[in-house]
């Protein structure tokens, strides 16, 4: 074949696609149904029953919405599983929006300062493209998400619900990235013009000022302080008084978020396993815990995980929701979607192979609330999502253990739940600093 795409080449297209007869049935097929609908392997569908030996009460499915914001919810939901034990509750559900407003503010922030650091870089570099392109999306990571609880608290929904901004963030977004776009320009003249630190900090400090005022505007001002009745699973009415959110947290959840540990099964091309990579590009808090991912063997990872879900303790974790997988009925499994045969295809890549090239990545973070052992092996997991209870269950999906093992990509388990020799290697790890350029980086909405 020559450089150039040409009619011949086509025409050779053509010949070999019409010498296949079962082209066209499956032509008509895919044109009137989709693709997914078109190659259900409905035979492994029928396994993935919505029954499980180990499952953790985790109270109603929350909604994001047409929000990123997985990764708190999901964060969330395992804080609210010890609330709930605490309260003697059925059910209750943690605010997300407030967590949300003082996670923009803390991103531009963490904005304003990658781009005085850079400011000498050509405009068009690409740290610089990059902190444009992922400077304020409503993406992140779990210790993302530790940094705000550890710095701001949490609150009940009802003392700062979701509403029409903070469940729908295209327009919020896009004000606040034109805002952070301009700031850097600001920046970087201002620098050009040989201004001191100290003045290009004023000008930080200055859209911080008007990107307080959007948010605020938008989603309301956060509760300082407030108060919470409820009716606990006695029906006794409990009365709280006042407290702060950082108070509420100590008092009523009152678990040690460091305590929590990164273990991630992502092998990528030149990275190696029992190493902490971090990137400083890659955050919200200016100040806060650094992002890690921490590799260990499948078998440490899945063991850990499990050793949490035995112990009724829900896991927040990171993956590839995207691949194999079906909304409405709420399925993840290795083999569900039979592309392959569909389109009569050659794909052989593995798990490392997807990450290194792009193919795969961690789009979507959600919480283990359960799994089923047979002769104490796991066949499948339960996993509460947050979109809702109109997909899945009532929201909870079911995760075949072939799917576990190629697309979960990072969980985050309490120290005890992670074997001693694992546990010496990652206190002991080393900490390499990376570029935000691969697959692992990106933030999941």
């Amino acid at each position: 074949m020559e450089q150039t795409l040409s009619e011949k080449d086509l025409e050779s297209f053509e010949k070999d696609y019409n010498s296949h007869p079962e082209y066209k049935l499956r032509e008509r097929t895919v044109t009137k149904n989709g693709i997914n609908a078109s190659s259900i392997n409905e035979e492994l569908q029928r396994t993935l029953r919505n029954s499980f030996s180990v499952d953790i009460d985790a109270g109603k499915v929350t909604n994001q919405r047409h929000s990123g914001r997985c990764w708190m919810f999901a964060g969330l939901n395992v804080l609210r599983v010890i609330l709930a034990k605490k309260l003697n509750v059925e059910n209750i559900e943690l605010s997300q929006a407030y967590l949300q407003f003082y996670d923009k503010i803390e991103k531009a922030n963490f904005f304003f300062e990658r781009a005085i650091e850079l400011a000498d870089e050509e405009f068009n570099s690409r740290l610089n493209v990059f902190l444009l392109d992922n400077g304020i999306g409503d993406g992140g990571h779990f210790v993302m998400f530790t940094n705000l609880v550890k710095k701001y608290g949490v609150v009940p929904y009802d003392a700062m619900p979701d509403l029409a901004v903070s469940q729908n963030t295209d327009e919020l977004n896009s004000v606040l990235q034109h805002l952070l776009a301009q700031g850097m320009r600001d920046i970087r003249k201002a620098h050009k013009e040989g201004k001191s630190t100290a003045d290009l900090e004023a000008i930080k400090s200055k859209y911080l000022d008007d990107i307080y005022r959007i948010l605020t505007i938008s989603l309301g001002v956060p509760p300082k302080s407030f108060s919470y009745d409820y009716k606990d699973k006695d029906k006794k009415h409990v009365a709280l008084p006042p407290l702060t959110p950082k108070e509420f947290f100590k008092q009523y959840i009152e678990t040690d978020l460091d305590d929590y540990v990164a273990l991630s099964d992502a092998p990528i091309e030149g990275r190696e396993k029992y190493v902490k990579y971090t990137c400083h590009y890659v955050n919200n808090v200016e100040g806060g815990e650094p992002v890690y991912f921490f590799s260990v063997t499948p078998e440490e990872f899945k063991n850990a995980a499990l050793a949490s879900l035995e112990d009724n303790t829900p896991i927040w974790f990171a993956a590839d929701v995207l691949t194999q997988s079906l909304r409405k009925e709420g399925l993840l499994a290795d083999g569900l979607l039979e592309r392959k045969e569909l389109f009569s295809l050659d794909y052989n890549m593995d798990k490392k192979d997807r990450l290194t090239y792009r193919a795969s990545f961690c789009n979507h973070a959600m919480t283990f609330t359960g799994v089923n052992l047979t002769d104490g092996k796991p066949d499948r997991f339960k996993v509460e999502n947050s979109w809702g209870n109109e997909n899945g269950n009532d929201g909870f999906f079911v995760m075949s253990d072939k799917w576990f093992d190629e697309y979960v990509y990072q969980i985050f388990v309490r120290r005890k739940y992670v074997a001693p020799e694992v546990l010496a290697k990652y206190d002991a790890a080393k900490k390499v600093e990376v570029s935000p350029f691969d697959t692992l980086w990106a933030t999941m909405d």
